[in-house]
């Protein structure tokens, strides 16, 4: 039963059209990124460290969709998205460090 959904859940990620699949696996990385980032080389606290990198990633997304000319609302996942993620990124981020002082 559990391997037959993993099976599924597989075959809906291959139905992901490709423009898509190649804007889900760069935020992996650039997520990837600033985690590594954020947990060893940043000699700040975490959330603090977490909080500077998915801001400077927002923006970075922001200004190459710009310059892409990308439509917010396009059919494919593109930089807004990515940019969207992020945000929700540093909007956890902020929860978790005032939550926890």
């Amino acid at each position: 039963m559990m391997l037959a959904r993993i099976r599924e859940s597989g075959r809906l990620l291959r139905r992901v059209d490709p423009a898509s699949h190649w804007a889900l696996k760069r935020f992996f990385i650039k997520l990837a990124a600033v985690a590594v980032f954020a947990g060893a080389m940043i000699q700040r606290p975490a959330a603090e460290s977490i909080l500077t990198l998915a801001y400077v990633n927002v923006l970075a997304s922001m200004v190459i969709a710009l310059l892409h000319r990308e439509r917010c609302n396009a059919g494919p996942l593109n930089h807004w998205d990515e940019a969207a993620a992020f945000t929700a990124l540093c909007a956890l981020a902020h929860a978790a460090k005032f939550t926890l002082g």
